[in-house]
Parts: structure tokens; C-alpha cells; sequence
């Protein structure tokens, strides 16, 4: 009798199992679909987005190419289009070729506003700095020390992969305008900063010994002559 009643209990859970299967089959359908959908449509992105990049490398390789032949307008031309369509970061990178080929050419003005332009698209700190940077050199000729000051602020900060560059190039320009303390202090900076470059340790060094010894502060006089007395009483 044991086999009876599990044959009739085996027969009332496969009768309830396709009833629930016959009541959810829509939404199970549905479910599944939705699952295959979403898989083919990630590997499908993937797929394109790597054929859009692949052919962005093409592009971009093309257009270098000009470049190195020194074809200067059919380089320019070629990354102007590629920029107009290109992902976010080749045309970032394109911008910055272009900015290299109108310093090249004496429009440091425009080139500076492309480097600008490539600082504002990239998302990476470190090409953004590097593009900030040259923003800066392009012009730095025209610009004041203060100006200098004004653009290169951020850069000269703690951890910064260019603040060693931007600090030679304020001290270099606080030397032009005759701002010795500020040049000494800049210079001295980077000739004891163990992690500068080599190479801008030694510029560094070259320069304090080309300024000479710091001045000692004139000391004052103990015995002030009757000239100097008439004219501090003259000033009361």
C-alpha cells in the first residue's frame, strides 16, 4: 500500500509542478530572455566597442604618420577630422598633436588654446597636467611671473608628476625679471629635492652659482651721520 500512496503523492507533485510551470511560464520565458538579451547585447557592445577603438588607433597611427614625415598641414588636417568623431580620449590626443603643430609653426597663441582644450577632455591627472603644462610653455615668453604664478599653481603641488618643471620655469622667469630672492628660492628647491630629475638638479645648481652667494643683509649704522639725523627729524 506504501507504493500506492507515493505513486499518488509522485503523481499530485508532478501535476502541481506543471501547473506552476504552466502559470509562471511567461514570466520564465521572459526572465530568460531577458538574461540571453543582456548577455548578447554586453558582448555585442564589446564587440563594437572594440572595432570603434581599434579603428581610432588606425586613424590616429595614420595621421602620425604625416606627422613624421613633417606633411605638417596634411597632419593637422588629419587630426582635426579625427578629433571631430574620435572617442573622448584620441580626440584629446589629436587636439594635442595639433597644438604641437601650430607651436611648430609660430601660432603659439592657438596652440596654447589646444592644449587647454586637451586638459579640459582628459580624465587621467597625468595627461591632463602634461597638457596644462605645455598650455603654459607655448606662451611662457609673453607671460609675467605672476601670470606664471596664476597658471602653474596647481602643478608645483605635492605629488604632481610636472611640479619640478613648473618650478624651473618659474625660477627661470623670476630670474629674467631680476627677482633674485625668488629665483634663489626656487632654484635652491630643486637643486636639494632628492626626487627632482637629475638633470633639473644640475640646471639648478648651474644657476645658484651663476647668481653667486645670497647677499648679506646690510647692517645699520651705529653712528649716523648729522645729514642722516637732519632728515629723520625732517620726516617727524
Amino acid at each position: 500500500m506504501s507504493d500506492v500512496f507515493n505513486e499518488v503523492d509522485e503523481e499530485l507533485r508532478r501535476d502541481k509542478a506543471q501547473e506552476l510551470f504552466t502559470r509562471f511560464r511567461p514570466a520564465i520565458i521572459l526572465a530568460t530572455l531577458a538574461i540571453v538579451l543582456g548577455v548578447s547585447g554586453y558582448k555585442g557592445w564589446q564587440w563594437y566597442d572594440t572595432q570603434q577603438k581599434a579603428q581610432a588607433a588606425e586613424r590616429y597611427t595614420a595621421a602620425s604618420k604625416l606627422l613624421k614625415a613633417g606633411n605638417l598641414d596634411a597632419a593637422e588636417k588629419a587630426f582635426e577630422a579625427f578629433a571631430a568623431d574620435a572617442p573622448k580620449g584620441y580626440a584629446a590626443l589629436a587636439k594635442m598633436e595639433m597644438a604641437a603643430i601650430k607651436a611648430q609653426t609660430g601660432k603659439s597663441a592657438e596652440a596654447a588654446q589646444l592644449y587647454m582644450q586637451a586638459a579640459d577632455a582628459f580624465t587621467d591627472p597625468l595627461y591632463k597636467d602634461l597638457a596644462t603644462l605645455r598650455a603654459v610653455m607655448v606662451v611662457a615668453d609673453d607671460l609675467s611671473l605672476a601670470d606664471l604664478d596664476a597658471k602653474l599653481s596647481l602643478l608645483t603641488g605635492p605629488g604632481r608628476p610636472f611640479r619640478f618643471t613648473a618650478r624651473e620655469l618659474l625660477a627661470a622667469k623670476a630670474f629674467e625679471e631680476g627677482n633674485l630672492a625668488r629665483a634663489r628660492e626656487d632654484y635652491t628647491y630643486l637643486s636639494l629635492a632628492l626626487d627632482a630629475p637629475s638633470g633639473a638638479r644640475t640646471r639648478a645648481g648651474q644657476a645658484l652659482a651663476l647668481m653667486g652667494p645670497e647677499p648679506e643683509p646690510k647692517p645699520a649704522d651705529p653712528n649716523p651721520t648729522e645729514t642722516d639725523t637732519n632728515s629723520k627729524e625732517a620726516t617727524q
